[in-house]
């Protein structure tokens, strides 16, 4: 009598694995991965696949199968393909300050010669608008024009606070840089530091935008702006293009899209913030953000008392996602995704990622197929039908409580 109760018990056992395994690689997507030649290989994420991935891409696998019918795992980095950049602070001294009928002058020497492409300003000022002229030289006798008349801004009142000193310029290499500002009254200048950027270009996507509506909202003083693209994409890069030639500055509110509710009226979304800024003549270069899937967005412009901007078109990019794969047995390999429970993967290769190698062979990535439809990517379970896998379940439960019932009457 106990070897048959054994019996149940580890063939109840057996089963609750058994469809355990099964449920295991469940996802709705799978694509193939064709080009396996190496360990590390890199592996573009499609356009198309976006609108069907978790929010935080947790439900990513790449899954092989080997000869034998067994499941493996391969392990992945998920990258943006976003710039890069290499900042490298110089090292200077403020040398002289001196000021005449022209305006105020700043001379910085340098500790070693060596690339400067950025000098960022900072004065003991709130309120100013400044066209400042940055100059280099080798000896302080024959100065050459790396900047003329650049405008820096800082604006405070009740309703903003906004500065930019930032100047920006290509490459050079000089012993002396000298800053020129030309206003009778002190600028109290306070500290500058200089930064050679080295910029390693991404990749970029410009989506297909589908619609574009401006939105009056006279009642809130502010203008809406509603985007929205084809399909979902990543977007890191967002720049107004605003026909008025005035001088403005103006808060300005980003958000996307993140649900959606149908009523009578048609289709209304709901939406997380993405970012705040200003929206300002003197820095109308767009805004860089960190990538964000999405393909609902709504700008909101706080106008203060003054009349709304003129907006002509928007201008996105994004930087397209890839994987990072390790392959160390030999197998038939596939993308899948689309299951909303998963959890994110954790990977040991994430804790050494300085030792991955660069520049790794991109894989071909097959057309997207609809698992349902094709054979399972996962282990083939020893009972494939729920409805037997239950009746024996259920079976399995009453013998054992029948063993138990006569072994209480006994």
């Amino acid at each position: 009598m106990h070897s048959v109760e054994n019996y149940c018990r580890v063939l109840f056992l057996l089963l609750t694995v058994n469809y355990a395994t099964a449920q295991e690689y469940e996802f709705k997507y799978q694509r193939s991965l064709e080009g396996i030649t190496d360990t590390w290989h890199q592996i573009k994420i499609p356009i198309d696949a976006y609108n069907k991935l978790n929010k935080d891409f947790s439900d990513v696998r790449i899954i092989g199968i080997l000869e034998n019918g067994d499941t493996i795992e391969a392990p992945y980095i998920l990258k943006a393909q976003s710039d890069s950049y290499d900042n490298t602070i110089v090292d200077f001294k403020l040398i002289n300050q001196v000021n005449n009928s022209n305006g105020f002058y700043y001379t910085f020497e340098l500790g070693s010669p060596q690339v400067v492409n950025t000098l960022e300003l900072s004065f003991n000022r709130s309120n100013f608008d400044w066209l400042v002229t940055l100059e280099g030289s080798q000896n302080q006798q024959e100065w050459f024009t790396i900047l003329n008349k650049t405008r820096i801004v800082g604006i405070k009142n009740n309703n903003t606070s906004y500065k930019y000193t930032t100047l920006k310029f290509n490459d050079v290499n000089y012993k002396y840089l000298r800053l020129k500002v030309p206003v009778w009254k002190n600028p109290r200048f306070q500290k500058a530091t200089m930064e050679a950027k080295k910029l390693t270009k991404g990749v970029y996507n410009a989506p297909e935008i589908l619609s574009f509506q401006v939105i009056e909202n006279d009642n809130r003083n502010e203008t809406e702006l509603l985007l929205s693209l084809k399909q979902m994409m990543p977007i890191s890069f967002i720049n107004l293009v605003i026909e008025d030639s005035i001088d403005y500055y103006r808060p300005i509110t980003v958000e996307y899209a993140v649900d959606s509710i149908k009523n009578s009226s048609g289709w209304h979304y709901l939406y997380k913030h993405l970012f705040n800024s200003t929206l300002s003549s003197i820095n109308n270069n767009g805004y860089h953000f960190t990538n964000q899937v999405l393909k609902h967005l709504r700008v909101v412009i706080d106008n203060y008392d003054n009349e709304p901007l003129n907006y002509e078109s928007i201008q996105l990019h994004g930087n397209p996602h890839c994987l990072v794969a390790r392959f160390i047995k030999p197998a038939t390999y596939y993308l899948v995704y689309g299951k909303e429970s998963a959890y994110v993967p954790n990977y040991d290769i994430a804790k050494f990622e300085d030792n991955i190698p660069a520049n790794n062979k991109s894989l071909k990535v097959g057309k997207e197929i609809f698992v349902e439809e094709q054979v399972q990517v996962e282990q083939k379970p020893l009972i494939k039908d729920d409805i037997w896998l239950w009746a024996i379940m259920i079976l399995v439960i009453f013998i054992l409580g029948w063993f138990s019932f006569r072994m209480l009457k006994k």
